[in-house]
């Protein structure tokens, strides 16, 4: 059972011996199973990916749930609510920062609602015996994510991922050029972020995604909130406010050329990101059986 126990990764028999660089071992021991029984001490943790819908879920929790979340947005990091906004200005976005945030038992404090980082496996250590947490994310197509994300950090110049040198590069440069960082979501769940990467971590990966998260879909918002307020037991404060926010409130938009599908760069971006990929799928399965079983409509979550 995978649980609160730590898990040991078999290598994937394809696997050449000498190419094997696996995590032997990944702890999500703070966050409960997906059908674990409710308890009222429980904590959301979303973990956002980043160019996943991610600012528009954030500003529906706080406006439409009335629900204070976790974001940074006035340095430095405090305890400070910021009421105007329902965000506890904690920082969550670093190691460092996390483990400050754990130092302080943050999670034992009950300032915030709804726990946001986008280090899941980081991120979860935060909580504790106490108070668990219970984990959501939303996910999006592998390349149309990249694309957003390359597109978008030409132009971010208040983010700390600005990168100006974007500007004189198109995005088959991006993917083509040595360092072009690969399967961001497998490596962030497994904790592998340098070096290469297997089967074995994509199965992992999967394990991880299906015990520990509610899984969710960028292009499928209006199941997706519906998913998460059975599961979480949220109800909008007024009736049609997240219907708002997802279709006529969008947050962090970026207008950019689509990518072709089945097109040079596409297909460039997804064998560089082939594990992702095969997560990505494994997810929109989850997230299509988990509709019609475990959030049957007519189906209340106890």
């Amino acid at each position: 059972m995978f649980g609160n126990q730590k898990m040991h990764v078999p290598v994937h028999e394809s696997v050449r011996k000498d190419d094997v660089e696996v995590v032997e071992r990944a702890y999500f021991g703070h966050l409960r199973n997906v059908k674990d029984a409710r308890d009222d001490s429980d904590i959301p943790f979303f973990w956002h990916i980043p160019k996943a819908s991610g600012t528009t879920v954030k500003e529906t929790l706080s406006q439409c749930y009335r629900l204070v979340r976790t974001e940074m947005i006035k340095p430095p990091s405090s305890l400070e609510i910021i009421q105007k906004t329902l965000v506890l200005n904690v920082d969550l976005s670093t190691p460092t920062s996390i483990f400050e945030a754990k130092r302080m038992q943050l999670a034992n404090r009950g300032l915030a609602d709804v726990f946001v980082s986008q280090l899941s496996l980081e991120g979860s250590t935060v909580f504790t015996n106490k108070h668990m947490g219970r984990a959501f994310t939303i996910m999006r197509h592998p390349v149309r994510l990249a694309a957003s994300l390359f597109y978008y950090r030409r132009i971010a110049t208040w983010e700390p991922t600005y990168r100006p040198e974007y500007m004189d590069m198109t995005l088959w440069e991006y993917v083509d050029k040595e360092g072009y960082y690969d399967n961001w979501m497998v490596r962030m769940l497994t904790n592998a972020k340098l070096g290469g990467i297997n089967e074995s971590h994509l199965e992992l990966a999967k394990t991880i995604l299906r015990e520990k998260f509610i899984v969710g879909m960028s292009d499928q918002m209006d199941e997706t909130f519906r998913q998460l307020e059975m599961y979480y037991g949220w109800s909008e404060e007024k009736v049609g406010c997240v219907k708002f926010h997802l279709h006529s409130a969008p947050s962090n938009k970026n207008k950019y050329p689509e990518v072709d599908q089945g097109g040079q760069v596409w297909n460039a971006i997804a064998t560089k990101n082939k594990y992702d990929m095969a997560l990505y799928y494994y997810a929109l399965e989850l997230f299509g059986n988990r509709s019609e079983k475990m959030f049957r409509k007519e189906k209340a979550i106890n």
